[in-house]
């Protein structure tokens, strides 16, 4: 009976760690699709409705500045948001900056997809760091999972099975 339980355990605690592991890799793949992608997209200017500076004491949160602006493409009208975390943001004191830009209602350059206007990039920026980070982190907690559930699976039903059985 223990034996069996040791393998169930074995399975049922791979099985979070390959879905941990598929998110982190489909949100890196995202931002590298997404990054490479805006290499060919419309570039326009949009006008900054509000840029917020968020300040934490605690190291891990950082800073961060969060940007709204709006632009039109092809006669409509659309809004879009920017986020970044501490040495994330393309440039330091991004913040300082976008803020003068809004408050002398200067326009400033983003990008937007012509397939889908909806889209559009503030900064093409793609942070390596947290690019591999994730992929990284994806990786191990996939490939960790897989072998574990790929394990347990073989240890229940395949001849790890009839094995321990004899």
């Amino acid at each position: 009976m223990f034996s069996t339980l040791r393998k169930m355990i074995l399975l049922v605690l791979g099985i979070p760690f390959v879905i941990l592991g598929t998110r982190f890799l489909l949100d890196a793949g995202q931002s590298a699709l997404v990054h490479q992608a805006a290499a060919s997209w419309t570039p326009i200017t949009v006008e900054l409705v509000s840029v917020d500076h968020f300040s934490s004491e605690d190291q891990a949160l950082g800073n961060q500045t969060l940007v709204d602006y709006r632009y039109e493409f092809e006669g409509r009208a659309f809004e879009g948001q920017f986020s970044c975390i501490g040495d994330e943001c393309p440039q330091k004191d991004l913040h300082l900056s976008l803020r003068a830009a809004q408050e002398e209602k200067r326009p400033v350059a983003a990008l937007v997809d012509p397939d889908d206007p909806a889209q559009s990039l503030l900064y093409r920026n793609l942070y390596m760091p947290l690019f591999l980070l994730k992929a990284g982190v994806g990786l191990f907690c996939f490939l960790t999972g897989s072998v574990a559930v790929i394990f347990g699976v073989y240890l229940l039903s395949g001849a790890g099975a009839t094995k321990g059985a004899k």
